[in-house]
């Protein structure tokens, strides 16, 4: 892996297609990897990764896909033993999603490498260097999350 910047690289929205694009065939290592199709796979990363147990409704946003198709994704999930369903507390009629320790240890264990090479890429600059890098991603981030949350302007 090079540690030196492409000639001509720039901080530009081509860079962060790129990235972009590395993710996606990141999901899909992860996905070979867990012999699942990548939707699964991508929804058991984001239920073994995530801080807080999601709901139903809030994969299938992560994941862009209808209600019946996360009912399914999360019915596949549940029968290979790697999510839980567990009933919400505070609203005993919703559910939130548990992934299961062997799921959990398996997602880590697969996206370890990934891990340790992230933060290997982080590690030669210097701390005003990381807290340029960090404002550009926290402005990055907040750049696609107003995307995501702009609704639809209506036509005419």
């Amino acid at each position: 892996m090079s540690t030196e910047p492409k000639p001509g690289r720039n901080l530009s929205a081509a860079a962060l297609r790129e990235l972009q694009d590395a993710f996606g065939a990141a999901s899909a290592e992860l996905a070979r990897r867990m012999a699942m199709n990548s939707t699964d796979a991508l929804a058991i990363e984001y239920i073994a990764l995530s801080a807080t147990a999601l709901s139903p409704g809030e994969l299938g946003e992560r994941l862009a896909i209808t209600r019946s198709s996360t009912t399914e994704v999360i019915d596949r999930l549940v029968a290979a033993g790697h999510v839980e369903r567990i009933r919400d507390e505070r609203d005993r009629r919703r559910f939130r999603l548990i992934p299961t320790a062997q799921a959990k240890n398996r997602v880590r264990a697969e996206i370890s490498p990934l891990v340790g090479a992230l933060n290997e890429a982080s590690a030669g600059f210097s701390s005003s260097e990381r807290l340029a890098i960090s404002t550009y991603l926290d402005r990055v981030i907040d750049a696609y999350r107003g995307f995501a949350s702009e609704a639809p302007q209506a036509d005419g």
